[in-house]
């Protein structure tokens, strides 16, 4: 018994995020100038599959790749090849920081 509240315990955390979460389970697509990216997230906010045309700090994609998702202070939070990308708590944005790139895209649901 004791087992299955421990289990229960550690889940909960996971559940609330996962419900906090606007981005679960949907596929976005935005683009500023020549710099395109669609991307979709899964149920849970966990992972992401990112793709995009790339610009300076980007590198081009082709194909998506798979990405961990964490919650952060300002959203929930991925490192793609070294740019920090964050899916905005509120609106549908996606902020790419890194060396090479300062970016807000904004982005709107394929479904």
């Amino acid at each position: 018994m004791k087992r299955l509240l421990a289990l229960a315990i550690l889940a909960a955390p996971t559940v609330s995020m996962a419900a906090d979460c606007h981005w679960a389970g949907g596929t976005y697509r935005g683009e500023e100038g020549s710099f395109q990216a669609e991307f979709s997230v899964n149920e849970d906010c966990t992972k992401m599959n990112f793709q995009s045309s790339g610009n300076t700090g980007i590198q081009q994609q082709d194909v998506p790749q798979e990405f961990a998702l964490s919650m952060g202070k300002h959203g929930w939070v991925s490192d793609i090849n070294g740019v920090t990308a964050t899916l905005g708590k509120k609106g549908n944005f996606v902020d790419f920081m890194g060396e090479g790139v300062n970016t807000r895209l904004q982005v709107h649901s394929q479904e």
